[in-house]
């Protein structure tokens, strides 16, 4: 089944509602709205295949293209990142990439009719946009709301708001208080278990 989505981790068209089912095809990602449909796409994809290291080769593809990890990985780790060497931000990023492709591929691992709709698309500024979500399961409703930046690469997802909680903000709150005690090792030691735990296969 899929793991309910908690606010740890873990989103329109202007006059319009999408919808992304079984058989959404994958869209062009050329405008922020097409990098939600594209990687929600994903997701349902992945729920289809079944055992954790296939859903794994469909995911982690689509946070490397949909996502900003750069931008991701700095804020994560607030002014500490200014600390790291060049290699050692290399290093992290590379980490939190694993970490962000297994968490999803760990809590959508059974496709059971979710539905995502995308409800609006909110500018912020001129460069960042705001898409609100939904995602509909048997047994709950989800707000998704997407942040975006626009890249020399594209429109790029950078933070996820699951029922009004920042990912992000969290990540950043849960890794100062690592970095205080045991510098960057030790918040690259959390994420290295929180990666082992979601590789872990759960039962049905």
């Amino acid at each position: 089944m899929t793991h309910r989505l908690v606010t740890s981790a873990l989103v329109a068209l202007a006059l319009t509602t999408s919808t992304v089912s079984a058989d959404t095809d994958t869209p062009d990602t050329d405008t922020p709205d097409k990098v939600i449909t594209a990687f929600h796409g994903a997701l349902i994809a992945a729920m289809k295949t079944g055992p954790f290291n296939e859903r794994f080769k469909i995911v982690a593809p689509a946070i490397r293209d949909h996502f900003q990890l750069q931008t991701i990985s700095r804020i994560s780790l607030g002014k500490n990142w200014r600390e790291l060497a060049p290699e050692q931000q290399s290093s992290y990023r590379a980490l939190m990439e694993e970490l962000i492709a297994t968490t999803y591929t760990s809590r959508f691992d059974k496709f059971d009719n979710q539905e995502f709709s995308t409800l609006s698309l909110d500018p912020i500024s001129e460069k960042r946009m705001r898409i609100r979500t939904r995602l509909v399961t048997k047994s709950e409703t989800v707000s998704l709301d997407y942040q975006l930046r626009a890249t020399d690469e594209g429109w790029r997802i950078y933070d996820i708001v699951a029922n009004g909680v920042s990912d992000l903000a969290l990540k950043r709150s849960n890794y100062a208080a690592i970095f205080a005690d045991g510098g960057l090792e030790s918040v690259k030691t959390d994420i290295r278990i929180s990666i082992a735990k979601n590789r872990e296969e759960k039962p049905d």
